[in-house]
């Protein structure tokens, strides 16, 4: 009996050592593999690519790119993106890429027959640089400005340089002046007539010369001035015919307007040519007009706005020379409003 005891407490523990169950059950272990999108990316950064740098790097990305005008970037620099970097997409995703266009583009101005000097505070006012280039023209006034470079109304990036061609007169028709002293004023006339150029006149009560003879002139003889200057001539004459002068001074208030305007000048109703000039009015803060005669004139001044066309009076007054100093009528006109009215 023992023997078979034995026996069989062999067999289990031969079996138990073979696997039996004994009660307690074990789960399998399972194993996950993880297989990355082939059709999915993250993407890229764009930041300070500019688009030509963007285009050869990601040549098979759908990029779409759209431009701006920005003062803090350079042109074709990259701006912004959507959607940002690192945000996973298809790769058949629209990536668009917003590119700088450079600064905010100006439009030039058409400065033609304007003063140098003038022309250079507008274009420097706009943000741009001004350089001046001086060249001969027969039909623009001197130091007044022929053409620009670019042209008017070409659009022209914030800081860029406008080449203003200035004249400096005709280098053809040189004027030399006369030698007119000890003429009579008449004949002092006719010579400068015959040489294209004109005369201010003013008297000489002491000297002891035939009244009505030249005793100097301003500009020297045979010194080169251009067409239509104007030459000033002292002559000797009599109490009674001594001219006076004064000058006519008109104040400009500030009305804040900006515009071109005209202005022509009239003695007697007579315009006066040599006198007509172009003023920017923001610019202009006061007009003076030195005149000298021996009786009694009308001196008025007549504006033109170059943007409408309109003209008017600006002032009108009359001076009466016969007295010492000359005298003013009481009726004087002057229309601080008509810069308004004109562009309206």
């Amino acid at each position: 009996m023992k023997k078979k005891l034995a026996i069989l407490t062999a067999f289990l523990l031969i079996m138990c050592s073979a696997g039996c169950d004994t009660g307690a059950k074990k789960n399998p272990e399972v194993t996950t593999t993880t297989t990355a999108d082939p059709n999915s990316m993250e993407v890229p950064d764009f930041s300070g690519l500019s688009r030509v740098q963007v285009e050869m790097k990601y040549p098979k990305l759908n990029i779409v790119f759209e431009e701006k005008y920005d003062d803090e970037y350079d042109e074709e620099e990259v701006i912004s993106q959507s959607p940002e970097a690192g945000t996973k997409i298809d790769k058949s995703d629209e990536i668009t890429v917003t590119v700088s266009l450079g600064g905010k583009e100006i439009e030039v101005d058409d400065y033609s027959g304007r003063n140098a000097e003038d022309a250079k505070m507008l274009i420097e006012k706009q943000g741009l640089v001004c350089e001046i280039v001086y060249n001969e023209s027969d039909s623009v006034p001197r130091n007044c400005v022929i053409s620009t470079t670019p042209s008017a109304r070409s659009m022209v990036e914030k800081g860029s340089t406008i080449v203003c061609y200035v004249s400096i007169g005709s280098a053809v028709q040189e004027i030399h002046v006369p030698d007119m002293i000890g003429m009579s004023i008449e004949d002092a006339t006719r010579v400068a007539r015959e040489n294209s150029i004109g005369l201010t006149i003013s008297y000489d009560d002491t000297s002891q010369l035939e009244p009505g003879t030249v005793i100097k002139q301003g500009v020297d003889p045979d010194s080169v001035v251009e067409p239509n200057a104007l030459v000033e001539v002292v002559v000797a004459g009599e109490n009674a015919a001594a001219a006076k002068k004064t000058t006519i001074t008109v104040s400009i208030p500030d009305s804040g307007l900006e515009g071109e305007f005209e202005l022509k000048y009239y003695v007697d109703g007579t315009l006066i040519p040599e006198k007509t000039e172009v003023k920017e009015i923001s610019l202009t803060k006061k007009i003076e007009w030195e005149v000298s005669d021996t009786d009694v004139h009308t001196y008025s001044i007549m504006v033109t706005s170059l943007a409408t066309g309109k003209s008017g009076k600006l002032y009108e007054m009359e001076v009466d020379f016969t007295v010492d100093p000359p005298s003013r009528n009481h009726h004087d006109t002057f229309n601080g409003n008509i810069f308004r009215e004109l562009l309206s």
